[in-house]
């Protein structure tokens, strides 16, 4: 069976994979809150922080339709909060989140990468991440062009009944498209990522300029590690072969 240009589908997370945005989450946000509280934002902070927020993105622990609202009430207490005052910690960390989540960078050469798929290939791109289809929209608030270039195949976890790692948003794009899962390839920095990608049938990469470490990336046991998503053209012969293995 050839591989003819068109048939095959690339489908990227979100945070993390395109948008280079992991210092804010892990970083920048808390440390803002914790100055609005009067505290200090300590390395032991950090720590817990991360891991709130990995189990938020695509952990075991915190799942449902608000994992990042659950992880977020969870740090309360680094700050010492009280029950009583915790929705206005809410609201506080929503206000720091809206205020920067509009300004976030893509990944260095993320855009060249995705017109080499678009332009030059003719690969349709899709987006399926665990923000909702408000917080992608919000995300590129002030570039709103770059979502025209997916043509609608945006998946949030509020347009699922299953967010990753069930393969639901990937099945909703191999039907949108007309693409057998087996043509289609999932790029996420999380082991939630290869996980949706490998219940769907996917071809996956795993990429390391988010959550995840090249120790944790390897458990999750993806078909290709990059270190970004500007690897995608210079490997793309590789990753064709392996598609082509599975048709």
């Amino acid at each position: 069976m050839n591989l003819e240009s068109g048939k095959i589908g690339f489908i990227f997370d979100l945070d993390g994979t395109l948008l280079d945005n992991m210092d804010f989450f892990l970083r920048d946000m808390p440390r803002q809150v914790a100055q609005f509280y009067g505290s200090e934002f300590t390395p032991e902070m950090e720590t817990f922080v991360k891991s709130m927020m990995f189990e938020a993105f695509g952990g075991s622990k915190l799942k449902g339709k608000t994992p990042i609202l659950r992880a977020i009430l969870k740090t309360a207490k680094l700050y010492n909060i009280p029950w009583y005052k915790r929705l206005q910690f809410l609201k506080v960390n929503y206000q720091v989140y809206k205020k920067g989540i509009t300004n976030m960078s893509l990944i260095p050469g993320a855009e060249d990468m995705l017109n080499v798929l678009t332009q030059k290939n003719n690969f349709p791109i899709g987006i399926c991440t665990t923000s909702s289809e408000e917080e992608i929209k919000l995300r590129f608030q002030n570039r709103p062009e770059f979502l025209d270039q997916f043509n609608g195949a945006l998946i949030g976890r509020d347009t699922v009944k299953n967010p990753k790692p069930a393969p639901e948003g990937i099945l909703k794009l191999s039907k949108k498209w007309g693409i057998p899962p087996n043509r289609l390839v999932m790029v996420g920095d999380f082991s939630a990522d290869v996980e949706a990608g490998k219940n769907a049938g996917t071809t996956t990469i795993g990429v390391l300029s988010g959550f995840c470490t090249l120790e944790t990336m390897k458990e999750a046991n993806p078909d290709f590690i990059f270190q970004d998503v500007t690897k995608i053209p210079e490997n793309l012969p590789d990753i064709l072969n392996k598609i082509q293995e599975s048709v």
